[in-house]
C-alpha cells in the first residue's frame, strides 16, 4: 500500500511539473519524497538509518529546487551532496563488511563511471560558467555513490545491527541488488537535469528529472527496507 501511494504521488508530481501546475508540484514533490521514509519503515540497521538520512537531505533539496534561482540551485546541490554522502557511507560500510569494495566488477564500474562522468562534464562545460567547480564536485560524488552501490550489491551483502542498546555488530547479510539499479537511475536523473539546465532543453524533461529520480530513490529505499535485522 505504501509503495502504491508513493508511485501515485510521484505520478502526480511528474504530471504537475510537466504541465506547469506549480501549486500541485509544491505539494506533491516533497510529499513523494516523504513517502520514501514510509517505504523504508522503522530503521533497524545502520544501513537503513543512513538511507533515511539521505532521504531527509533529499527532501530538503527538493524544497530548495522548487525555486529556479541560482542561489536555490546551489543550496539544493549542497543538500543533495550530503544525501549522496550518506548513501555512499551506507554502501561502503556494506561493501567493506564483506570485503567487496575492491572486487573486479567494482573496479570495472569505477572505470565506466569515470568515463561517463567525464563525457557528461564535457557536454555541460560550456553552459556551466560560474558553476563549474560545484558541478564537478557533485558529479564526482554522484559517480562514487553509484560505484559504492555496486560494491554493496555485488555479492549480496550488507549490514545488520545486533545486540542491545547502542552496541552494534556488523555481520554479512544480503542487500538487494535493486540498490545498484536505484543509484544508477538517480545518476541518470541528475544527468538529465544538468543537461536540461546547462546544455539543451529536454522534451518532457520531468519524466527524466523527476520520474527517474523517484524510481532511483525507491530502489535505495527498498534495499534499506529489506535489510535483515540479524
Amino acid at each position: 500500500m505504501t509503495i502504491a501511494l508513493f508511485l501515485a504521488s510521484a505520478a502526480v508530481g511528474v504530471f504537475a511539473s510537466e504541465t506547469g501546475r506549480r501549486t500541485w508540484l509544491i505539494v506533491f514533490k516533497p510529499l513523494t519524497t516523504i513517502l520514501l521514509l514510509a517505504v523504508v519503515g522503522t530503521p533497524r540497521t545502520p544501513f537503513a538509518w543512513l538511507v533515511d538520512t539521505g532521504i531527509a537531505f533529499s527532501l530538503a533539496g527538493d524544497v530548495a529546487l522548487l525555486s529556479a534561482s541560482k542561489k536555490a540551485f546551489l543550496v539544493g546541490l549542497a543538500l543533495f551532496l550530503v544525501a549522496h554522502g550518506a548513501y555512499t557511507v551506507a554502501f561502503m560500510r556494506a561493501a567493506l563488511a564483506a570485503s567487496t569494495a575492491s572486487s573486479v566488477p567494482v573496479l570495472g564500474a569505477g572505470v565506466v563511471m569515470a568515463v561517463v562522468t567525464a563525457l557528461l562534464l564535457r557536454k555541460l562545460w560550456p553552459g556551466a560558467a560560474g558553476l563549474r567547480a560545484p558541478l564537478v564536485a557533485y558529479a564526482v560524488a554522484l559517480a562514487v555513490m553509484v560505484v559504492s552501490s555496486i560494491a554493496a550489491a555485488g555479492l549480496g551483502v550488507g549490514l545488520a545491527a545486533t545486540g542491545a542498546g547502542a552496541a552494534t555488530t556488523v555481520v554479512a547479510t544480503h542487500v538487494s541488488p535493486v540498490v545498484a539499479l536505484g543509484a544508477a537511475l538517480f545518476y541518470a536523473s541528475d544527468a538529465s537535469l544538468a543537461i536540461d539546465r546547462f546544455a539543451r532543453p529536454i522534451r518532457h524533461a520531468p519524466l527524466f528529472t523527476l520520474g527517474l529520480y523517484w524510481l532511483g530513490q525507491l530502489g535505495i529505499a527498498l534495499a534499506a527496507r529489506s535489510a535483515p535485522t540479524g
